[in-house]
């Protein structure tokens, strides 16, 4: 990596850590991208003809919005997604070290789709006390008990980052086909926002092969697509190691894919364990071992 690409990695971490996200422009080559934006169709028409179409908890509009889940399952094109060295760095940037793959996963949004409300990611990390005041039972929050409040600077201790979401532009994000929003500087606010409030917000734009990188704490939402096309999306979103990954890899990946991942993707997907957890019997190995592979009952 040349001084130019040191100097531009960092100008990206700086908007980072100031406003919660960047654009990474132009990481993916577009004829890449074409087999990627090919394979999703396939794939998404497939499942729906066979209705098993997905559409996200947050947002629901009927045909208007399509998720394709599991996508490390649904073609190796996707992997060079998810093994990106930028992003990757940019992720270590915020996460540290050790992190893993928490979703992979595609979206397609029709024109026409209604607006999703604006969230943070990490709604569910409970919120910083006094010693003196009652805590928040981990097992009871949920979106409806989040608190609410303005995205200006806390005055007070706020939770870190523990997510990355590294969103990739397969087709051309915009204004009119409703490029994801962002409110930028939200996520030193510390508060979750309400999900159809006014705040002023910005939307991620960049030609396809280009990636929007925020933060676990960075409100944002899927914008209204007033376009004559579809807009197409892939999301790998990082978690900390010690935090439950949304999508069950270990369990739910084909054994041709397993098999065909280096020790490094193994790794990120949540098959080392990490001080210990995730293990299956050796909590220093380098690869969890399946239940039919482990020794059970000995002796007499």
């Amino acid at each position: 990596m040349n001084t130019t690409e040191l100097n531009n990695i960092q100008s990206l971490k700086n908007q980072m850590d100031s406003e919660g996200y960047c654009i990474v422009h132009d990481l993916i080559p577009p004829d890449i991208i074409t087999q990627m934006h090919q394979r999703i169709d396939s794939q998404a028409s497939a499942e729906k003809q066979l209705e098993v179409t997905t559409q996200d908890q947050v947002q629901t509009d009927g045909d208007k919005n399509q998720w394709v889940y599991m996508l490390i399952n649904k073609g190796l094109i996707f992997q060079k997604l998810f093994e990106n060295e930028v992003a990757h760095e940019i992720v270590e940037h915020v996460l540290g070290p050790h992190f893993l793959l928490s979703d992979f996963s595609a979206t397609i949004t029709h024109p026409g789709n209604g607006q999703m409300g604006l969230h943070k990611d990490q709604w569910w990390f409970p919120e910083p006390r006094m010693p003196a005041e009652p805590h928040q039972r981990c097992g009871s929050i949920d979106r409806s008990n989040v608190s609410k409040g303005l995205p200006c600077v806390a005055k007070s201790p706020i939770n870190p980052p523990v997510i990355c979401n590294v969103l990739w532009m397969i087709s051309d994000f915009t204004v009119d086909n409703g490029g994801t929003r962002i409110v930028p500087g939200s996520h030193l606010s510390g508060t979750n926002p309400e999900p159809h409030g006014n705040y002023k917000t910005i939307n991620s734009t960049g030609r396809a092969g280009s990636a929007v990188i925020f933060e676990g704490r960075t409100w944002h939402s899927a914008d209204l697509n007033t376009s004559n096309a579809s807009r197409y999306g892939i999301t790998t979103y990082y978690g900390a190691p010690q935090f439950r990954q949304m999508l069950n890899f270990t369990y739910g990946m084909k054994q041709e894919v397993t098999n065909n991942l280096s020790s490094k993707s193994r790794a990120l997907l949540g098959f080392k364990p990490w001080g210990g957890y995730g293990a299956t019997g050796d909590q220093h190995a380098e690869s969890i071992v399946q239940g039919d592979d482990q020794i059970g009952e000995l002796g007499d």
